[in-house]
């Protein structure tokens, strides 16, 4: 008798369900952080804005929004976003993004994103 060799139809299965194991990951956490990192290029861009210009609270809310909704952002919602001003001052120095994104994983289990993004800056003195 010769000697076999190879995977059994157990372990073809094992191995199969792994895989589809880390798919499922993979097809649920991607949107997660392609989200994530849109907002963070959005952060940087709105960086340069409120550094180069002299802008409200009402403007930068506007812009963001705008932006967002071009980006297709879902998850920032207006409670997630904190917008400060320098003191003494009128004009907007910095931006918070703390938000937090849930997507279900396997029956009960969701898989859970905790995301922030900040920054300060001094406005160009003119």
């Amino acid at each position: 008798m010769k000697n076999q060799r190879g995977m059994t139809l157990i372990s073809w299965v094992m191995v199969l369900g792994i895989i589809a194991f880390f798919a499922t990951l993979v097809i649920r956490l991607l949107p997660m952080y392609q989200e994530y990192f849109n907002v963070v290029g959005i952060m940087d861009n709105m960086k340069i804005e409120v550094r180069d210009n002299k802008m409200t609270k009402a403007q930068v809310n506007l812009m963001l929004h705008r932006r967002f909704n071009t980006g297709y952002i879902t998850s920032v919602k207006d409670e997630n976003i904190e917008i400060t001003r320098g003191k003494n001052r009128t004009q907007v120095t910095g931006i918070a993004i703390d938000y937090e994104v849930r997507v279900p994983f396997i029956a009960q289990i969701d898989l859970v994103g905790h995301f922030q993004e900040k920054f300060d800056v001094e406005p160009k003195r003119r």
